[in-house]
């Protein structure tokens, strides 16, 4: 396969702790066609710079390089800064929390060789948290069912991560990148998914994790009550694209249900049996959700 080049944006903010294994995965591709370009966004003087030189220093001037902001801007900007600075064909974003296995990029890059047509690759992630008392690492998984109704599954949930994920670097300034509105920091990416999936863009998906997503007191998703207004946030701005995709969705799944009685029925199962019983209780639970995604005026 030839090679393309990969421009791997890791903003950095307050991540001094985290920032050398996550450089330290990518120095470990064996997809070697890469240059990291970390953006300062003004960050707290915590140990980031000196990690990073050191790092620049270990892989030369033309593998990595910082780009500085003059003032603090938001992760939505860091990234699309090392975007536009970058010098790759492809984009592939990295948090300063998380890290990649060693054949992430190679991963990703061959789904864009097996289907030129792709504008965004990508994958599970491994959840895994810090401290001696840390729960067991968990698999976010990206279902079969998830990529048979893409993008309509996009619908009920963000699956997408960005530090698991490649980009079309056109595809994504084709869109103006990520929304740098301070109002949807940090579901940031579920909004550039969206608009994406709006205008064309095609997504592929691998079927096992390439990356790990850091979980922590420090992460974005650690307070529900944001998180939540954040959401409505996003509802609020594509009401259009979740009503579609969710009253879609439940078509879909109501006419595979009716698929499913059909057949049972032609196999003739006992009417009160363990298998009906069942099937009833699927399709109860089903309308109720049906009745909580009808749109409200």
């Amino acid at each position: 396969m030839h090679q393309r080049l990969v421009t791997v944006v890791l903003p950095a903010y307050g991540m001094g702790r985290y920032i050398a294994a996550a450089l330290d995965s990518v120095a470990a591709q064996t997809y070697t066609d890469w240059e990291v370009v970390v953006v300062d966004d003004l960050g707290p003087e915590d140990g980031t710079h000196a990690i990073v030189e050191a790092f620049i220093a270990r892989v030369g001037a033309d593998k990595a390089r910082v780009v500085r902001h003059t003032v603090n801007q938001g992760v939505s900007a860091a990234r699309n800064t090392g975007a536009t600075e970058g010098r790759g064909t492809f984009v592939a974003f990295l948090d300063p929390d998380d890290d990649w296995f060693p054949d992430h990029l190679q991963q990703l890059m061959d789904l864009f060789e097996k289907d030129p047509g792709l504008d965004v690759a990508t994958g599970p992630v491994e959840a895994f948290y810090d401290g001696p008392d840390a729960p067991p690492t968990k698999i976010q998984e990206i279902t079969a069912w998830h990529v048979e109704d893409f993008p309509r599954t996009l619908g009920l949930h963000n699956f997408i991560q960005p530090s698991a994920s490649l980009l079309r670097r056109s595809a994504l300034l084709r869109v103006g990148g990520f929304d740098t509105d301070l109002a949807i920091q940090h579901i940031e990416d579920y909004d550039l998914w969206i608009r994406m999936v709006e205008q064309g863009s095609r997504f592929g998906f691998l079927d096992r994790p390439t990356s790990r997503y850091r979980k922590h007191e420090g992460g974005a998703s650690s307070d529900p009550q944001r998180m939540r207004k954040l959401h409505d946030h996003l509802y609020a701005k594509h009401a259009n694209f979740f009503r579609t995709a969710q009253s879609v969705l439940l078509i879909s799944t109501l006419g595979r249900l009716n698929r499913m009685r059909q057949e049972i029925g032609r196999i003739n199962i006992e009417r009160n049996g363990p298998v009906m019983r069942l099937v009833r209780a699927v399709d109860r639970g089903i309308r109720a959700v049906g009745r909580s995604l009808r749109p409200t005026k």
